[in-house]
């Protein structure tokens, strides 16, 4: 089993509001996780919850590979291939235009 993360703003992936980082509770560390940009990143302001809350499950969870599920722009990506090993997988709609 690949756990999928998820989060929504920093009341999720930072303990200020609720004294814990929700999103990542009962997620090994150093392990294989996943996480999907599909449908996530439309906004400036998805895109930047998108990327702090990255960030913040790469400091937390420390993955060896995260799977990524849709597009990998570099605006949200960018500067932490580094910090772990990312494997892209296209989202289902593209797949479905590039076959066609």
């Amino acid at each position: 089993m690949i756990p999928n993360i998820r989060w929504g703003d920093e009341r999720t992936y930072t303990d200020a509001l609720l004294g814990e980082k929700v999103a990542f509770q009962g997620v090994d560390k150093h392990s294989i996780v996943s996480v999907g940009t599909y449908g996530q990143i439309q906004t400036a302001e998805s895109k930047r919850y998108f990327r702090e809350g990255l960030i913040a499950m790469l400091d937390e969870l420390e993955p060896q590979v995260v799977l990524v599920y849709g597009s990998m722009p570099n605006q949200i990506f960018g500067g932490l291939s580094d910090r772990t090993k990312f494997v892209q997988f296209p989202d289902w709609t593209t797949r479905m235009k590039t076959t066609k």
